[in-house]
């Protein structure tokens, strides 16, 4: 795997491109794609939210997971720290100040299943897996678990 999700603490939604999505993966309007929201990219550019979709990935340790993005013309994924938060998630970023150890996970608090982050480059981390089933363009951000 390449790249993964990044866990953003600014974002104000999860967000992932296009080129990201699978086959049986469908975009719907969403009230952002209604509204005309955009995001703002570094270079003050605007991208415009082209709808949503619920994108099922798989983590490192085998979980299934099922979450809702904003679909933008972004170079990444990015995983809002705001919507895990409000769709009942902790997250917690941590160190074992011992060892260096980077702890830092994520748990639904209705479930208790955690989804482990690693800390790369001082980013925050979900290492993904989905389907290989991809659409017209292939993807370098998930890996097809083997």
């Amino acid at each position: 795997m390449t790249k993964g999700m990044t866990v953003d603490s600014g974002a104000a939604d999860n967000v992932m491109p296009r080129k990201m999505l699978r086959k049986g993966n469908r975009v719907r309007e969403s009230e952002a794609s209604k509204n005309g929201v955009y995001y703002v990219a570094a270079d003050n550019g605007r991208i415009p939210n082209e709808g949503e979709v619920d994108f099922p990935f798989e983590t490192k340790d085998g979980s299934q997971h099922k979450w809702t993005f904003q679909v933008a013309n972004v170079n990444k994924v990015l995983a809002a720290v705001s919507a895990m938060v409000d769709s009942g998630h902790r997250v917690t970023f941590e160190k074992d100040m011992h060892t260096g150890r980077d702890l830092s996970y994520i748990v639904n608090k209705k479930t208790g299943q955690a989804i482990k982050m690693r800390r790369d480059r001082n980013v925050w981390v979900i290492d993904t897996y989905v389907n290989d089933e991809s659409g017209a363009n292939s993807s370098q951000d998930f890996a097809r678990r083997e």
